[in-house]
């Protein structure tokens, strides 16, 4: 039993152990991972659009193909001199007149062995592009010529003698006018049965043809296989997609159209019954092709010519190799290929090695650097997010990696160019926009060292190599405290803070009151002068409120008075009081302060005479109505009363005279000084007062407060 024990807690201090040295793996494989993605990316963004071009760094002169000597002596006349030189020395060669295709052959390796030839013809389309996109583009047809061609011919029986197209350049003048033409050249291939196959015949090709063509019927000849393809031979900018050269085109079957209806019927298709193969090019390698042979010359070719050669790979410059191109090196002797080794170090530790490559390539970005110096330089440089060692070996070099601690990976840049909606690009804004002020260090010229591989065998702090940012100035963002957005560098020199009542919030505003209907225009322009002001100055409490008066009357008691809105205002402030916003101090107040106005200025006082003068004619005509009225009413009761009750008007003439009744019900006190007619008439009035004055109905504690303030001013 003991010794099983020791067993056990052998085997369980082992896998504590592996899982440490696991986990620590996985930590050394998540350092290096997220890095070399970064630069992974960066590599194929620099690819499709570089930011700079490697070769004009200076630690990179290897890759500068050219010198610079002539610009020592350069002069901008000197450009002028050499294109007449040179227009001098070789004048320009004729335009061709004819293009000339030679067929050479139709392959399909599908056809029958009945088939012997095909029937092709050159179809030239013209095309006049319009400017706008809602009309489709004229075309025109123009049958170029024909041909027969032999069909899967074997390469040691080839024929002598191939047919010949020739389409004259005229065929491409911009004539009818000078919109834009394209040209395509349309091949149609069709593939005609052979009866007599089986004879062999020392006929010529053009003979048999004849002869098969007069026996075959035109059932056959509408079941044959039809195939076509297109060629582009000038572009709508003008310019020649066909020269001189070998040709091998790739058909496609085309399918004629049904008898009956040519309307077309959509339908859905599934992903099962599709051909995986349809559209690659393995397919299409696999179908029928012609050959042929286009060349631009100054005369028409035969319909039949001898077969031509075909042009050699050699004179093609795309196929020339690189090493054959580039001869400009000086050296003479090979240099010899050196054995680079990188190793990556894990917190002091080396965890993996690479194995020994000749090449001078970066292997994050595959940049040929051609030098090792260039390729530390370019390491240390472009990839700071590693640092890099440079150790001497025997056979070679060994490059220690590691994660650099001190790299600072956070934004540089301005944090406006984060937020700008639009981007800031120059292309993509409408007009000139303000952006923050920065200064960006476009260069800079430190001391640079001899190039010595001794620099990069210990890690030194350079000021010139240092991660600093280049771009000094305010790179700070700040935002709205009401609305929390980024305020723009257009906005920075208005103080947005203080706006709460912009432009558009005005206009809301007031757009808002005056879709009211069961108010009036004077109640409405007051309400828009009181919102526009609490709006302004931001009074949020009621304990502001009697402040927000006394502002009004001084910012806007002149206006208000020339408005003829004092009656408004003091119903407003008379609302203010009944709920109890405002004392009996700050209303009386408010109220002495707008009077006190009204000396001052002549007009203001004109405004009240003249709308005072106005209001007591309103009254009186009012009044005079209301009595003539009443009298209508007394007359047409005295009228309707009926002459042959004669206690009836004794009643009512001692109810007039003050007597009683002959009833036994107490007696009635009289009205002395004529109270009651009074009070009839000041009822009239008050009630012709809510009518009359601005529309507005009010009660009659205010209308009585407002006619004393109003005795009072006048």
């Amino acid at each position: 039993m003991p010794p099983k024990k020791r067993e056990k807690d052998a085997d369980s201090s082992k896998n504590p152990r592996m899982d440490h040295i696991q986990a620590d793996h996985e930590l050394f494989l998540q350092a290096f991972e997220k890095p070399t993605q970064i630069y992974r990316y960066l590599r194929t963004r620099n690819m499709c659009s570089p930011i700079f071009l490697y070769r004009t760094l200076t630690y990179m002169r290897d890759r500068m193909s050219r010198s610079h000597k002539s610009r020592i002596n350069f002069k901008i006349e000197s450009i002028l001199d050499k294109v007449q030189s040179r227009q001098k020395d070789s004048p320009l060669p004729a335009l061709p007149a004819f293009m000339n295709i030679t067929f050479l052959g139709f392959y399909d390796k599908t056809l029958d062995s009945n088939a012997c030839m095909a029937h092709v013809e050159a179809i030239l389309l013209k095309i006049s592009h319009k400017k706008r996109k809602d009309s489709s583009s004229p075309m025109m047809q123009m049958s170029v010529g024909t041909a027969d061609i032999v069909i899967n011919p074997s390469d040691s029986k080839l024929p002598a003698l191939v047919p010949s197209i020739s389409i004259s350049t005229e065929s491409f003048n911009l004539q009818g006018g000078p919109l834009a033409k394209s040209y395509i050249l349309l091949l149609k291939v069709r593939c005609l049965p052979s009866q007599n196959s089986s004879l062999e015949t020392d006929e010529p090709l053009i003979k048999r043809r004849k002869s098969i063509c007069n026996n075959v019927n035109m059932h056959m000849f509408e079941e044959s296989k039809l195939y076509g393809t297109e060629l582009v031979v000038y572009d709508k900018h003008n310019r020649c997609l066909l020269t001189d050269g070998d040709y091998e085109v790739y058909l496609q079957e085309v399918i004629a159209p049904t008898k009956g209806s040519p309307k077309k019927h959509s339908g859905w298709e599934d992903a099962e019954d599709l051909d995986p193969v349809s559209n690659s090019v393995d397919a299409a390698a696999k179908g029928p092709s012609v050959k042929f042979k286009l060349t631009w010359s100054q005369e028409a070719c035969n319909q039949l010519v001898e077969r031509p050669k075909p042009y050699p790979v050699g004179e093609n410059k795309e196929n020339v190799p690189v090493s054959a191109n580039n001869n400009n090196n000086n050296s003479n002797g090979q240099q010899e290929k050196l054995q680079i080794v990188y190793q990556f170090v894990y917190n002091n530790n080396s965890r993996q090695q690479t194995e020994a490559c000749e090449d001078l390539h970066c292997p994050w970005c595959s940049l040929n650097c051609n030098t090792l110096y260039t390729l530390l330089k370019h390491l240390k440089l472009c990839h700071s997010r590693f640092t890099f060692t440079y150790v001497p070996i025997s056979f070679g070099a060994r490059i220690d990696v590691a994660i650099n601690e001190l790299y600072d990976g956070s934004y540089t840049g301005s944090p406006h160019d984060l937020i700008s909606q639009p981007s800031v690009c120059a292309f993509s804004r409408n007009g000139p926009v303000r952006r923050a002020s920065v200064t960006h260090i476009l260069v800079c010229h430190p001391k640079r060292p001899k190039p010595n591989l001794s620099e990069f065998l210990e890690l030194d702090d350079c000021d010139y190599d240092g991660q600093r940012p280049f771009i000094t100035g305010h790179n700070r963002l700040y935002h709205h405290t009401t609305t929390c957005l980024p305020i723009y560098p257009k906005e920075m020199d208005v103080d947005s803070e203080g706006e709460n009542d912009p432009e558009w919030l005005q206009t809301k505003t007031m757009m808002m009151i005056d879709e009211f209907t069961d108010v009036n225009e004077g109640e409405k322009e007051l309400m828009k002068m009181w919102n526009l002001h609490v709006m302004k100055y931001g009074f949020v409490g009621d304990c502001q409120i009697p402040l927000a008066c006394s502002m009004f009357v001084q910012h806007k008691g002149k206006e208000l008075l020339l408005k003829n809105l004092y009656r408004n205002f003091v119903v407003h402030m008379c609302s203010l009081f009944d709920f109890g916003l405002v004392s009996a101090v700050c209303l009386y107040q408010t109220i002495q302060k707008l009077q006190e106005m009204v000396g001052e200025t002549g007009a203001i006082r004109n405004v009240l005479r003249e709308s005072r003068e106005a209001q007591m004619d309103i009254w009186t005509k009012l009044v005079k109505s209301q009595q003539s009225s009443d009298n209508t009413k007394n007359n047409e009761t005295t009228s309707k009363t009926p002459v042959g009750r004669k206690t009836a008007n004794v009643v009512g003439v001692q109810r007039r005279k003050g007597t009683p009744t002959p009833s036994d019900g107490p007696l009635r006190r009289k009205s002395t000084g004529g109270e009651s007619s009074r009070k009839r008439l000041s009822l009239s009035l008050n009630k012709i007062y809510l009518v009359i004055v601005d529309g507005l109905k009010y009660s009659y504690r205010k209308w009585k407060i407002m006619q004393r303030i109003f005795n009072k001013k006048c």
